[in-house]
């Protein structure tokens, strides 16, 4: 049985918080978080063409080759691309030296897949590589 995180949560919601303006910025929308906080994505904008997930990270992001998201996360997200062409999903990746984030495209690439994270559940493996750096990461570290 799976148990709520508070601390996770609490670190989670305080980054969350500290980045959504410089989002909002680069996205050109203003973002809402849901009242439910089990909600599968974090972010969404008021006309729910954009969505928004961001991952904090206790590492570098030059420490690993790939970053986890859970399975989940995704097939949702694929769900709402598939119901309306118009939305659009990014997931950021706050890592302790940088900012890093990827659009998912509207087809999934090869991403592997393995049972790890605090709840060993499905998770993908994104290859950094593969996601951009987050222009925007100088205003945001100038700001703390």
């Amino acid at each position: 049985m799976t148990t709520f995180n508070k601390i996770l949560w609490t670190l989670g919601t305080k980054i969350e918080d500290e980045i959504k303006p410089h989002l909002e910025e680069f996205l050109g929308k203003e973002l809402f978080r849901g009242d439910d906080i089990f909600d599968i994505m974090d972010f969404k904008s008021g006309d729910e063409k954009l969505v928004v997930e961001i991952k904090g990270r206790r590492v570098k992001s030059t420490d690993y080759d790939t970053t986890i998201i859970t399975c989940g996360k995704i097939i949702e997200a694929e769900k709402l691309m598939d119901i309306d062409e118009e939305v659009k999903v990014y997931l950021f990746f706050v890592y302790t030296d940088c900012v890093k984030y990827i659009q998912l495209p509207k087809e999934r690439p090869d991403w592997n897949c393995k049972h790890t994270g605090t709840n060993h559940i499905p998770h993908f493996l994104i290859p950094i590589d593969e996601l951009m750096d987050f222009e925007s990461v100088d205003k945001l570290k100038s700001n703390q």
